[in-house]
């Protein structure tokens, strides 16, 4: 059942179709344009935003629409849209990063999560949100936490390095080298130094996990490899493809130039955030297990190797069979 369940996640995540960005532009005092894109294979399976009780769309039979880009148009009634209003995008996904312009010049963004209801952007948020460092600051950071909680390949990464390395130091090495790597490829990504296509990127990362879950069995069996005598060269090889990844997620949300260096600062940190966190919470369970190892079943030792190997095998035929479609 726990094959059958991670192999069902790991198809959500290759196949994860979401709208990460939305531009609301007010056109005069009453209405106001909604304009979103999606990946391919486009907006079929996302429904129309649903507006605030006394607002109706206007006709768009003169305003282009494509199978990934749609323009929405809609007017309040006799008023402007005011800090308690909201629209209900019933979409699914972590959230999507707002992007409002206003008339009078300004422009205000705001990340908004997703809930119970689909994704609530409240008006007043995009009021009062400011451009601020600290507002970017927290954006960013949670951008950045949320990603990396909801990228389950970069996840069980780090798991098949936990499973496999051992000793305090070597572990330090392992995770630090990883680090380094790909924040280094996710500033020159998100600068526009490198462009790599995303689909590679994608069939890369599950052939990581593969290495490390093959690697961890042969060194259970008293069979050393690369990635058991020098774990942070592998894990710093293959952090570079997955910084690539992490700045994939941050180009989708459409940065502004100005708005580039604070968000790849911070969206960075979110994502150091998020995997300490997810690293601790695995030793504080492989750490007990360790210790009573020597009463353990061979079988119950290797699961681990084998879920890891069994869901990166699949992800990574599924990715490469992208590639080519």
């Amino acid at each position: 059942m726990l094959i059958v369940f991670l192999l069902g996640a790991a198809t959500a995540h290759a196949h994860r179709n979401r709208i990460e960005s939305v531009t609301i532009t007010e056109l005069t005092d009453q209405r106001y344009e909604i304009r979103y894109d999606a990946p391919p294979p486009g907006l079929s399976e996302f429904a129309a935003p649903v507006l605030p009780g006394d607002c109706r769309w206007v006709p768009l039979d003169a305003i282009p629409q494509s199978e990934v880009s749609t323009s929405l148009v809609f007017e309040a009634n006799n008023r402007a849209l005011g800090p308690d209003d909201r629209i209900i995008l019933p979409w699914q996904g972590n959230g999507v990063l707002v992007t409002m312009r206003w008339r009078n010049g300004n422009q205000a963004r705001e990340y908004f999560r997703s809930g119970a209801e689909g994704i609530i952007v409240r008006m007043g948020m995009l009021h009062a949100t400011d451009g601020s460092m600290a507002a970017a600051a927290g954006r960013f950071t949670r951008i950045g936490f949320e990603h990396i909680s909801g990228g389950l390949d970069h996840l069980l990464f780090i798991a098949g390095l936990l499973l496999l390395v051992n000793g305090k130091k070597r572990l330090f090495l392992t995770i630090t080298a990883f680090t380094i790597a790909h924040s280094l490829t996710l500033a020159l990504a998100a600068l526009g130094v490198i462009h790599v296509p995303g689909e590679p990127v994608e069939a890369i990362i599950a052939l990581s996990i593969l290495l490390l879950a093959v690697e961890g069995l042969a060194a259970k069996r008293g069979r050393a490899g690369l990635t058991s005598r020098w774990p942070w060269l592998v894990s710093g090889g293959f952090g570079l493809i997955h910084g690539l990844a992490f700045a994939g997620a941050l180009g989708d949300l459409g940065l502004t130039r100005t708005e580039i260096a604070p968000a790849l600062l911070f969206f960075n940190l979110g994502v150091e955030a998020g995997q300490l966190l997810f690293a601790g919470a695995c030793l504080l369970i492989l750490w007990p297990l360790r210790a009573v190892k020597a009463d353990c079943p061979a079988s119950l030792r290797l699961s681990g190797h084998y879920v890891l190997g069994i869901l990166s095998a699949y992800w990574f035929l599924e990715r490469t069979v992208e590639i080519f479609q």
